[in-house]
Parts: C-alpha cells; structure tokens; sequence
C-alpha cells in the first residue's frame, strides 16, 4: 500500500508540476501580449491561490507519507541488529581539579 501511495504523491507532483507550468505559461503569454490589463486582478489572484493550494496539497501528502514511513520503524529492532554487527568503543578523559580557595 505505501507502494501505491508513493506513486499517487508521485502522479500528483507529476500533475501539479504539469499544471504549474501550464498556469506559468498562460501567465507569460498574458504578460507578453500586452494584454494584462485586460485580465482581472481577481483571475490572477485565484489561478495563484489554486497553485498554492496544489502545492500545499502536494506538501501535506509528502508529509504524511513520510510520517507513515516513520511510524513503521521499530527503532529497538533496528538499533539491536545494528548492534550485533559492531562494536562499541567508548573514550573518556577526566580530569579532577582542586578549586582555589579564596580565602586568606
């Protein structure tokens, strides 16, 4: 299952990406025709707030996947089968000083 949803965040980044170059392109074309004056500031607004969205979107389900992941993650499991195959080795230096009496 998290195969399959790794694949739909994919398709949707796909789509998304697809999309915002799409919205960039038409936006450009807009600009460069001289004609922006001629679109609504309320389109333009609402074709950004559509991309944020996606984006948002698209953030959210990456987020939840890769908390998914983490969840499955038995850390004791891992850290003991990490710990048959290597050893510890621990260096430690003390030192133990005299404070200086400040009084005569």
């Amino acid at each position: 299952m998290a195969n399959k949803d790794s694949k739909e965040t994919k398709n949707s980044e796909t789509v998304s990406s697809s999309t915002s170059e799409k919205v960039a392109e038409a936006l450009k074309k807009i600009i460069t025709s001289g004609s922006a004056t001629e679109v609504s500031k309320e389109i333009i607004g609402t074709v950004f707030g559509q991309a944020l969205k996606a984006k948002d979107d698209i953030t959210l389900r990456v987020s939840n996947e890769m908390i998914s992941l983490v969840r499955k993650i038995d850390f004791v499991k891992e850290f003991s089968k990490f710990a048959e195959n290597h050893k510890f080795r621990i260096n430690a230096e003390i030192e133990i000083i005299r404070k200086e009496n400040d009084q005569k």
